[in-house]
């Protein structure tokens, strides 16, 4: 089974203590001097800078480049190795951050990695990614930190830091419930810091973790599944574990409406072309469940998904997105079920897709991104696609 690890800003002793700076100024009562605005201003401005910067230059980082694909993919199809600003601060740990020219000052304090384009609106790194090649030394796995809080994330990167100079603190995930696992890879600044802090013995809010580099754990992992532990290794360069003999494919069992019955959800208010992208939308919806056919067609704002998930209904993932107050590029769209008859509709379009997908490539044609079925449908995922070829 694999997982999904959440990245998360390089840590550094600055950035720890720079959040508590903001939370110690509060407006008590309304200023009549702007001098005296300025004043209480500023710490939160300050602060807040100082945290937009760490967060953008981690995007652009050796050590999260390795493993995020869709930064590497804006900077593959962007000009001169340029990405919006725009599309940076509609990340999910950029939100909270709605000045944008307080976004473009940070940026532009950048040091050593980062450049911003002459009209103000892209940023790159300054030099080209060169891929670390001790990354994986330097790392460590640790478990022991219970149910996931909202706080948490913070929590481990303040107590990793403390112990020596992070790079990142990555929270393991399952892949298909994206249920936090309890367990975490650190990355440190050097070899010799991940070597010491795995043979220690911690302790974790009075609970003692299992602690261990991220090779001794390669190694026992490739022992519980019976793997080479060699291949494990070059396999799990910060991206995680897949026991592909034991997961069963899809393919091998046909799918049927009674199968998508109660497992189709439905969004509304995306605009194609406005504020969502059909690849943009699938990154964010992955982060929440494990998802199958897309089906949306142009000029709509009504995409419907299926729910792959095994231990999720439709009701459950509506569920969980509402909870989390799901919203896209600002845009909190309206979330329900599909009823019994539109999913008929619904699986009438996946199959409709697939006749084409497999049409196209019998004459030599190629499956284009996500495919197009039906009345101008867009969809489509990996395992389904590689369907529709087999069949």
């Amino acid at each position: 089974m694999s997982e999904v690890e959440n990245p998360v800003a390089p840590i550094t002793n600055e950035a720890v203590e720079a959040p508590a700076a903001a939370v110690e100024v509060t407006a008590t009562t309304e200023s009549t001097s702007a001098e005296a605005a300025q004043t209480s201003d500023a710490p939160d401005a300050s602060a807040n800078k100082a945290a937009i910067l760490k967060q953008v230059e981690f995007y652009f980082s050796d050590s999260n480049l390795p493993t995020d694909k869709f930064m590497n993919e804006l900077i593959k199809r962007s000009k001169d190795g340029y990405v919006p600003i725009a599309k940076i601060s509609s990340f999910k740990r950029m939100r909270e951050f709605k000045d944008e020219a307080l976004t473009l000052e940070a940026l532009r304090e950048s040091k050593s990695l980062l450049e911003v384009s002459e009209d103000g609106l892209h940023v790159r790194r300054r030099t080209e990614f060169v891929p670390s090649k001790d990354n994986f030394q330097r790392s460590i796995y640790a478990k022991g930190f219970g149910e996931e809080t909202p706080s948490l994330q913070l929590e481990l990167e303040q107590y990793f830091s403390a112990l020596g100079d992070v790079k990142q603190v990555r929270m393991r995930r399952n892949n298909e419930t994206s249920a936090f696992k309890g367990s975490v890879f650190v990355e440190f600044a050097t070899l010799d810091e991940a070597t010491k802090i795995a043979s220690s013995k911690l302790q974790y809010k009075g609970q003692d973790l299992l602690i261990m580099t991220k090779s001794a754990y390669c190694e026992m992992k490739a022992k519980e599944l019976g793997l080479d532990p060699n291949e494990i290794k070059n396999k799990a360069q910060n991206r995680g574990f897949s026991n592909d003999k034991k997961r069963p494919r899809e393919e091998d069992k046909p799918e049927t409406l009674e199968d998508m019955k109660s497992k189709v959800v439905r969004l509304s208010g995306l605009t194609s072309g406005e504020n969502a992208g059909l690849k943009e939308v699938k990154d964010s919806l992955k982060e929440h469940f494990r998802y199958g056919y897309v089906h949306w067609p142009k000029e709509s704002d009504v995409l419907e998904v299926q729910v792959k998930s095994d231990d999720k209904d439709a009701a459950q993932v509506v569920a969980d997105l509402k909870a989390v107050s799901f919203e896209f590029n600002g845009v909190k769209p309206e979330i329900s079920v599909v009823s019994d008859d539109d999913v008929q509709k619904f699986f009438d379009e996946k199959k409709s897709w697939e006749a084409a997908m497999s049409s196209r490539n019998s004459r030599g044609g190629k499956g284009g991104r996500g495919g197009r079925g039906g009345r101008g449908g867009r969809g489509g995922r990996g395992n389904d696609r590689k369907k529709a070829r087999a069949d």
